[in-house]
């Protein structure tokens, strides 16, 4: 392969997006994201994607849709599975900048909901993901559920997590039935004193950055099974069609 794999990336918010997610200026749409501006989730997918034995990927900043252009304000939360508004956004990238797209929502309290959502999404990528001859690209886009939210994934890994923060954090059993999982992240990184010295708003996104690239992504796996681990598979799966198509093999 003799080029980064360009990725699409489309999340709910700050926690998985990082810097990368305020409103987005029009000529920064199809552009690469700075890795400075990127995100846990950007950092997670890298480093899945690195243990494939391929050498990087790049994430491409999405347009804005009209309504965000209108209002300057990003769309956030679960609404980024609304049918309309992803066409918008899938058929503003060019075939030329990106080779696959991947969707990531939380499961929140409404798993059975949300998966029906996110087939539902992963259809509407489908039909708009098209080549320079206006063909639909069906294989080249997947899926992941956080189950209940993207913190329970930065927290499956409680003792590098509690090492990094310098705070106890209870083991936590059955991590994707629990309530609380993101409160329990947000109070280890209110009472630590890592990155102290960053006193932005900034501050809480520095440390989930951070702590993406130390966590153990194979017990991530083991203890989300459901959410992770399948997302991981879908990745994995698509990413390997992708690399062949790049390298002509």
């Amino acid at each position: 392969m003799n080029r980064a794999i360009r990725i699409g990336l489309i999340a709910e918010g700050e926690a998985e997006l990082g810097a990368s997610i305020p409103y987005i200026k029009p000529e920064d749409g199809g552009k690469v994201i700075e890795r400075d501006k990127e995100g846990a989730l950007h950092t997670l997918i890298r480093r899945e994607i690195n243990n494939l034995g391929l050498p990087d990927c790049d994430f491409v900043q999405r347009h804005p849709s009209i309504n965000e252009s209108r209002v300057f304000k990003r769309r956030v939360g679960h609404s980024i599975l609304e049918p309309k508004y992803l066409a918008q956004v899938i058929i503003a990238w060019k075939p030329e900048e990106i080779d696959m797209i991947l969707i990531v929502v939380d499961a929140d309290d409404k798993l059975h909901q949300r998966q029906i959502d996110l087939e539902r999404a992963l259809n509407k990528i489908r039909d708009y993901h098209l080549d320079t001859n206006g063909q639909k690209i069906v294989d080249r886009s997947a899926g992941g559920l956080a189950i209940k939210n993207f913190e329970i994934w930065l927290l499956a890994d409680t003792p590098t997590v509690s090492r990094i923060l310098g705070v106890e954090i209870e083991h936590q059993e059955n991590l994707e039935e629990l309530d609380r999982g993101k409160n329990i992240l947000e109070d280890a990184i209110t009472k630590s004193a890592y990155l102290s010295e960053n006193v932005t708003n900034q501050r809480p996104l520095q440390i989930r950055w951070k702590l993406a690239f130390e966590i153990d992504l194979e017990i991530i796996k083991n203890r989300c099974p459901k959410g992770y681990a399948t997302f991981t598979q879908n990745l994995i799966a698509t990413t390997q069609i992708v690399a062949k198509s790049i390298s002509g093999t």
